[in-house]
């Protein structure tokens, strides 16, 4: 693979891997170095990539390996909404109204229920949501990423969904 050809696929998936990676992580240095290692993962190891799988569901997994070895030196795991991307003071309109702002006193609210919530999943139920949720992956795409059977991604994807439900419920309670 010569330099540009690396350059392309760099500028294509970068940003994707760098959001995975940092829902994961919590930490935009740590999301950056585990993006960064991957890229040299990448690159070392394209000649060999089979073709079996998408070349994204190949790259997920470098990253989602690189997340996981960082884990277990670790054992820490977080993951953040799509929300913390963007600064709170670019969503605000100059022309909101009390009510308005009232309403996104409750989303935010909400959005740092979420991710209180997220904590209680294990590091499988958090994998997927993410992967699904936020990546929009299939669960076909999800099974390859994680190794495991589609099933299986259905099935943990829904339990994940059951025990946020009721944790929500919790947290709205008090």
């Amino acid at each position: 693979m010569d330099k540009k050809e690396f350059e392309e696929i760099y500028k294509k998936y970068a940003p994707m891997l760098y959001r995975t990676a940092y829902r994961m992580m919590k930490n935009d240095a740590d999301a950056l170095d585990i993006v960064q290692e991957a890229f040299i993962r990448i690159y070392n190891g394209i000649d060999g990539f089979r073709k079996q799988s998408d070349i994204r569901t190949w790259m997920y997994r470098i990253v989602m390996n690189l997340c996981y070895d960082h884990f277990r030196r670790r054992k820490k795991v977080a993951f953040v909404s799509e929300q913390d991307f963007f600064d709170s003071d670019s969503n605000k309109s100059t022309f909101a109204t009390d009510s308005i702002n009232e309403f996104d006193d409750l989303e935010n609210q909400r959005r740092q229920n979420l991710q209180k919530a997220l904590e209680y999943l294990t590091l499988r139920q958090k994998t997927v949501f993410n992967l699904r949720i936020y990546e929009e992956l299939s669960y076909e795409e999800i099974a390859k990423i994680m190794k495991i059977k589609i099933g299986t991604a259905k099935a943990t994807f829904f339990q994940a969904v059951e025990k946020l439900k009721i944790i929500m419920k919790e947290m709205e309670k008090k």
